[in-house]
């Protein structure tokens, strides 16, 4: 492993999990504000990544970061819906929280690279390399945000994307939705990841995510105040 290899794979893993423990912060924080204190009393409400960490979902985030296969993830945040005073509106609301908040992280983030590039790295007349590694950490977490809201609104069981599509569909076809994933359970999300690195042409999430990026992308940009 070159030393190049060696610095950017250590940006994505720390970018992989400041971002991993914001969205599921963003999950407990939510159900607090809609009546649920389960993430509260378990320790979930904190901004303290190893509050978050999954071992093995751990272990799969540094080759994510070094080797560039497989996916990572964070311990699910719990949530009882039935202390909602709606409970399926409730859980969209939860869900659709994690997404958001890498949205914003992401939007918060380009902000943050342009005043580095455009005004701070000028003024201090050419880039010191401490500010290289500033502009590429933010490079990499606008990256990772944007990657980690687009994949989590897949709707696919168990990403958010899935329990805010349930929440949207009226009562009876979220019901028959549920039960379809809960039947089905992690086969169609191990399915479509296993067509992106198998297969030879694009699966659903190449597909689905490629414009989805796009547009996410578009939209943080027109978020930096000063261009």
């Amino acid at each position: 492993m070159t030393n190049e290899s060696l610095r950017s794979g250590t940006l994505f893993f720390i970018t992989l999990i400041l971002a991993l423990s914001l969205h599921e912060f963003a999950h407990a924080l939510a159900a607090l504000l809609l009546g649920d204190t389960t993430a509260k009393d378990r320790g979930r409400l904190s901004l303290n990544p190893m509050n978050h960490l999954d071992p093995l979902g751990t272990m799969m985030l540094l080759f994510l970061a070094f080797q560039n296969i497989g996916i990572g993830w964070a311990k699910p945040v719990p949530v009882d819906p039935t202390r909602f005073k709606n409970s399926h509106r409730g859980m969209g609301i939860v869900s659709i929280a994690g997404p958001l908040s890498n949205l914003l992280q992401a939007i918060v983030g380009f902000n943050l690279y342009v005043g580095v590039v455009q005004f701070i790295i000028p003024a201090m007349q050419g880039p010191s390399a401490f500010l290289i590694l500033i502009s590429d950490f933010l490079q990499i977490y606008v990256q990772v945000n944007l990657s980690l809201a687009a994949f989590n609104l897949l709707p696919i069981y168990p990403l958010d994307g899935a329990k805010v599509l349930s929440a949207l569909l009226p009562p009876r076809w979220s019901r028959n939705f549920d039960l379809l994933f809960l039947r089905l359970g992690m086969w169609p999300l191990v399915g479509v990841v296993l067509w992106e690195w198998i297969l030879p042409f694009p699966g659903p999430i190449s597909l689905i995510m490629g414009p989805f990026l796009e547009f996410l992308l578009k939209m943080t940009s027109y978020s930096a105040f000063w261009l």
